[in-house]
């Protein structure tokens, strides 16, 4: 992990608390809604997403005080096939499991078959699901004043379910508004007091 964070950036304004109530993401550039339970140490989220890869989606994570995700059970189905993956931390490495049903056509295999080379601390992200930015935000304790911050990620891909390490930066360019660059195209977010996502511009907002 590389950036400045020094503990009197990390205190520079504390965040409000996340909410605990369920929260509802429309998307903007299709059809689809995702409503997520973000309470406790196990948060479950569901989503359906409209178009030419109609799918619907549900998934339990594990997260710990910290707001790291160590563990993620996700579902993913659509016409005529199903998937299913379990990822955890385990041992200083990572635990997966997937499994497939049907004929999903062109769609990845979910999972992956290369463990050994995923950085055991890398950050676990579920496709764009801005539950998970907000818990990004809070474990890496960023602030406007620490800069960039670069770290390993662990991507799962939607509606395929594929595995996907990498590497993002993030950066707080102000209170409201987070950059993410790396492996793929760069995507800003505006955010409210508490680090949750309002909106991603040309993709999704929230509608609480």
């Amino acid at each position: 992990m590389t950036g400045s964070r020094g503990a009197a950036a990390v205190a520079e304004r504390p965040r409000a608390d996340l909410p605990v109530t369920p929260l509802t993401w429309q998307r903007t550039d299709t059809v689809g809604t995702e409503l997520v339970f973000p309470r406790g140490a196990r948060p479950h989220g569901s989503a359906i997403v409209a178009g030419a890869r109609a799918h619907a989606l549900t998934w339990t994570a594990e997260i710990s005080t910290a707001s790291e995700v160590t563990s993620l059970h996700v579902t993913s189905q659509g016409d005529g096939w199903s998937r299913e993956l379990r990822l955890g931390r385990a041992g200083g490495g990572w635990t997966c499991r997937a499994e497939h049903a049907g004929d999903a056509g062109d769609l990845p295999f979910a999972g992956t078959e290369e463990l050994d080379a995923i950085d055991p601390a890398a950050l676990l992200r579920l496709g764009d699901s801005p539950i998970f930015v907000a818990w990004a935000i809070r474990r890496l304790g960023l602030t406007v004043t620490s800069g960039p911050v670069t770290v390993p990620v662990l991507r799962i891909s939607t509606p395929a379910l594929s595995v996907m390490p990498g590497t993002e930066t993030y950066h707080l360019v102000s209170a409201q508004r987070l950059r993410v660059t790396g492996d793929r195209p760069a995507v800003t977010y505006e955010l409210d007091a508490a680090g949750i996502v309002v909106s991603q511009p040309g993709r999704l907002r929230l509608a609480r």
